[in-house]
């Protein structure tokens, strides 16, 4: 008992040196986000589909166990942007091309970039293209590499079968494999960065949104291993993925950026469309750990709740899992803690600022989590409680004893649901759209 107090002693102490010693030298922070992508689509949550790089991360850092999403792609990147709830103006669902997160929301790049950081997003935005004001470089990017919408064909052949990417405001003529593009984007700006200024780098793939495609040897590969369907490209595309995060990481080192980087990948959401998992993913090749009800689109577990982890080596302690309930709306008050800077938001974040309960590995107590879906749906997550709510029916589970949401417990505590249903009060008296929301061209929100 001795030893292991001994070495928890240590780590800790050595967790705040390396915190005193960066000082000025702020951590650079690097976040891999796949676009839906399951939890049961990593090596580390027992899956066949091939992710040595992600897994890696996870044996340097830390699992975080209980993280959530948005169940659309729009809703989870406005969250990650402006550490709000999506609802709170409008969004709900994915956005269309004449829509877009309200300019008087603030963005994390904005605050990282006033305080003198490189900011870089390489990939997918999906947060409005109505007008040069909505893109990424007038929302707090200095560079930016990528499209616009929801999704790009994974092929690029250059010429107008390449339209849809561009580099900063313009149009790019590019070819290859998409993943490949983005990964080999990312390294070329670690590269050529300023070495005495930091670096916030999003890295939003589109693999493996649907309908993914993959490297021929990718797909030969996932069929011999017995996946079918489409989930042999999805695999495919995952594993490709997976190659372009360690090619990224690779740089890392080649930098001798590591030891002072933040790393953190996530999933958007989870996997598949309306409330299924992803056809052709079979128990013995894909299937992973937790058989999660529903899928993207939807509030239950299989929809929300995806893998994310964490690695900042001689801060985050390695090897680790924290079960501290955490939502893609605390990453913009946590990576600002992270890296000793005070956001620039006016209006006040739903998010909470995590950061203590991730390098001590201990739960604090935080307000309820509050998840947005389409059609009205809602989740309400605290401790070990879910309330899922829709105008057809409130349901309650146990997540932490019951995460595959088998039992409804609604009518054994009434007490639970009557709490959990509170946080949801004030958000009745806004006008929630039941699809895309957000601002609309012309100026006006959705009615």
């Amino acid at each position: 008992m001795k030893a292991f107090c001994s070495r928890v002693f240590v780590f800790a102490f050595l967790a705040i040196f390396t915190l005193l010693t960066h000082g000025a030298s702020k951590p650079n922070i690097i976040l891999f986000v796949s676009d839906d992508m399951g939890w049961n689509d990593v090596g580390y949550h027992g899956s066949k589909i091939s992710t040595p790089h992600i897994d890696r991360l996870v044996k340097d850092g830390m699992q975080l166990d209980r993280f959530y999403v948005h169940p659309i792609c729009s809703p989870t990147r406005a969250a990650l942007m402006t550490g709000r709830l999506p609802v709170r103006f409008g969004i709900t669902a994915a956005l269309t091309r004449g829509a877009g997160v309200s300019k008087d929301e603030h963005f994390m790049p904005q605050t990282f970039q006033k305080a003198g950081y490189q900011t870089f997003l390489v990939g997918k935005w999906h947060l409005g293209a109505i007008g040069p004001e909505y893109k990424p470089n007038a929302r707090g990017f200095d560079h930016f590499f990528g499209f616009h919408g929801g999704g790009i064909n994974y092929f690029a052949l250059g010429g107008l079968r390449a339209r849809g990417w561009y580099r900063n405001v313009q149009p790019a003529i590019v070819e290859g494999y998409s993943t490949d593009l983005l990964a080999a984007e990312a390294i070329r700006l670690i590269k050529e960065r300023d070495p005495n200024r930091p670096i916030y780098l999003n890295l939003s793939f589109n693999a493996p949104h649907p309908v993914a495609q993959a490297p021929d040897a990718l797909i030969a590969k996932y069929s011999k291993l017995g996946f079918g369907g489409r989930m042999i490209a999805h695999a495919g595309a995952i594993e490709a993925m997976d190659s372009g995060i360690g090619r990224v990481l690779a740089e890392l080192v080649n930098e001798d950026m590591v030891r002072n980087t933040l790393v953190m990948f996530f999933c958007d959401n989870g996997s598949g469309g309306g409330g299924r998992s992803l056809r052709g993913a079979i128990s013995e090749t894909g299937a992973g750990q937790l058989g999660l009800r529903g899928g993207k689109g939807s509030v239950l577990e299989g929809g929300i709740r995806v893998p994310a982890v964490l690695r900042w080596p001689g801060v985050i302690r390695p090897s680790t899992k924290c079960d501290q309930l955490i939502s893609a709306q605390d990453l913009f008050p946590t990576f600002s803690a992270a890296a000793g800077i005070k956001p620039a938001n006016q209006k006040q974040f739903d998010g909470v600022n995590c950061w203590s309960a991730i390098i001590q590995n201990k739960s604090m107590k935080r307000p309820p989590v509050i998840v947005g879906g389409p059609f009205g749906q809602f989740a309400v997550l605290h401790d070990q409680w879910k309330l899922t709510w829709s105008q057809q029916q409130v349901s309650l589970y146990n997540v932490k004893d019951d995460p595959t949401e088998s039992r409804d417990v609604t009518l054994d505590h009434p007490e639970t649901v009557a709490m959990l249903a509170g946080a949801l009060v004030p958000l009745s008296k806004l006008n929630v759209p039941n699809q895309e929301g957000g601002v609309r061209q012309g100026g006006g929100r959705r009615p």
